[in-house]
């Protein structure tokens, strides 16, 4: 689970995930939108927590964490040390701690904590921010999958204009009567007439339709907006694939993997106005932007071929259809 290579006493924050055990009980319980309620457990993980740094003079306090019911989500800061002490040392001696707290607060002997954790290491600009709203939205998404489970499964295989896609979210979107294909050039600006066309056609989805697109340039956002306001749902075309969720691997099963949106787009998740689908396997490395951009423009064509003039989705089932890939100056980004 480690990066190889990568030598792990250098003086950077890292999230740390660590998973609980089937035979240990829940270390809290989520009852309302982003609300953790306490227990015995919560509350000695807490003060071990809040504490660790003091024993442990490498590290700075653990400020940021998440004490879910089955995992704990923390920012470990490895400061400058002599002894070079690397993140396994650390977690291994919070594992430790947490587990013997475990067994005094609750007379229960085993094992607490899977063997194998998680690390991301913060590298970049903007990751710390980004990975401490993470942490701190936890709960909210936490919640949402549970009182919404049918639209936050696992990726799954579906049959679409012929073609296997992978997809994530409510699935019954694509069986929609009106499935609207968007695809819009990011050079056009609100008071063209192209703009105007499309943002028209977006108005006249409804609550009874769909918006297939990347949703990517200017144009396709305003779209967004448009479908949203009239009540309409979204499969949205993801060029980026859906590789597995923090902790976990792709395994022999391939696709049988979790993944969830940002934060912003869980709530349209849960009531079930959004699909994600895409036509590529997660790569073993960051895609380059150029990939990225043909592969916006090979979906965005094959729907545009697939549902065809009448916009309907008559030919969703159809046949296998190949298109070219174009270049209309599309970004992304």
């Amino acid at each position: 689970m480690r990066l190889i290579g990568f030598d792990y006493s250098r003086p950077y924050f890292y999230m740390v995930t660590l998973k609980k055990t089937r035979s240990a009980r829940a270390f809290s319980e989520i009852v309302e939108p982003g609300v953790c309620q306490l227990n015995v457990v919560t509350r000695a993980f807490v003060r071990v927590l809040r504490h660790f740094h003091v024993g442990c003079l490498a590290i700075e306090p653990i400020e940021c964490f998440s004490i879910m019911p089955d995992h704990i989500h923390l920012l470990i800061k490895i400061g400058a040390n002599p002894d070079h002490l690397r993140l396994e040392s650390v977690v291994s001696q919070i594992m430790s701690m947490l587990e013997s707290c475990y067994a005094e607060v609750t007379g229960e002997r085993c094992q607490v904590f899977e063997a194998a954790w998680h690390d991301w290491i913060i590298v970049k600009k903007g990751q710390l921010k980004a990975f401490t709203k993470y942490i701190r939205e936890n709960p909210k998404r936490h919640w949402l999958r549970k009182t919404n489970a049918q639209f936050f499964g696992r990726v799954r295989e579906i049959d679409f204009l012929g073609r296997k896609w992978w997809a994530y979210g409510n699935v019954e979107i694509i069986n929609l009567p009106v499935l609207e294909p968007i695809q819009c050039h990011r050079h056009y600006k609100p008071g063209m007439t192209e703009w105007e066309d499309w943002i028209s056609k977006a108005r006249r989805i409804g609550d009874g339709g769909a918006g297939v697109s990347t949703f990517m340039s200017d144009c396709e956002k305003a779209c967004g907006h448009e479908i949203a306001l009239a009540g309409g749902k979204f499969v949205v075309l993801s060029p980026e694939s859906f590789p597995p969720a923090p902790g976990e691997t792709i395994g022999p099963e391939g696709w049988k993997t979790r993944w969830h949106p940002s934060a912003r787009l869980e709530p349209a998740c849960a009531r079930g106005d959004l699909l994600f689908i895409t036509l590529y396997e997660p790569l073993s490395r960051q895609a380059t932007k150029s990939e990225l951009y043909q592969r916006c423009h090979e979906m965005g064509d094959i729907v545009m071929a697939g549902l065809g003039e009448n916009r309907s989705g008559a030919t969703r089932s159809g046949e296998n259809m190949s298109c070219a890939i174009t270049s209309c100056g599309r970004r992304p980004f």
